[in-house]
């Protein structure tokens, strides 16, 4: 029965998914003031201070209203799924202990016929979990570029007025930091800031 159910950790692997996503693909280094320039032939200085700020992805995760509401709808999906196919698994079951109850009055064409049915509607069975399983992958999949697309458009206008060089990311399971100052950890302006956001679009109740 087990090979049956949805794996239980699958919101767990979106969830881990999403921090892989933003830490590797191409923004997960938000350029999002010039480069700096030098201000002489070989001179090796640069046009402006270089200003360095992070984004903890943990807080987000956390905090963030979007992501936790698409993991809530996540985990709700998965649990129908889970339901629904513990239930149709329950009446194939149901079907063959009230078969081989039957005992010595079953033929062996009987026997036969009822094999290849049971067989069948197991691998309809598997089927349909695999097909639950990549709807909720693939769903992942466009709740990571909504995410990344989200978090990037709105540091783009949140370093208008504070003219970092760059903008890095940071977990605790996948990180790209060996060492953080927590001064320039602004993780608690940008949750704010995309909650505001969020909050300005969220369908209403």
């Amino acid at each position: 029965m087990r090979q049956i159910l949805l794996p239980l950790n699958i919101v767990l692997v979106i969830a881990v998914g999403v921090l892989f996503y933003l830490h590797f693909s191409n923004g997960k280094t938000k350029t999002v003031a010039g480069v700096p320039l030098a201000s002489g032939k070989d001179s090796g200085t640069f046009a402006k201070p270089l200003k360095i700020a992070y984004v903890d992805l943990d807080t987000i995760q956390e905090n963030y209203e979007y992501y936790k509401e698409k993991m809530n709808e996540f985990e709700k999906k998965k649990e129908r799924a889970d339901r629904d196919l513990n239930s149709a698994f329950q009446k194939i079951e149901n079907e063959r202990i009230t078969f081989v109850q039957k005992g010595n009055a079953i033929t062996q064409i009987e026997a036969e016929n009822f094999q290849r049915e049971y067989t069948r509607k197991m691998e309809n069975l598997e089927n349909q979990k695999r097909s639950m399983e990549n709807s909720i992958q693939q769903e992942g999949v466009k709740t990571m570029e909504e995410l990344k697309k989200k978090i990037n458009d709105f540091l783009t206008i949140y370093n208008s007025t504070r003219d970092y060089s760059y903008i890095f990311s940071y977990s605790s399971t996948i990180s790209m930091l060996f060492y953080k100052d927590t001064t320039y950890n602004i993780t608690k302006e940008v949750v704010a800031g995309l909650n505001e956001e969020y909050n300005k679009t969220k369908p209403k109740k």
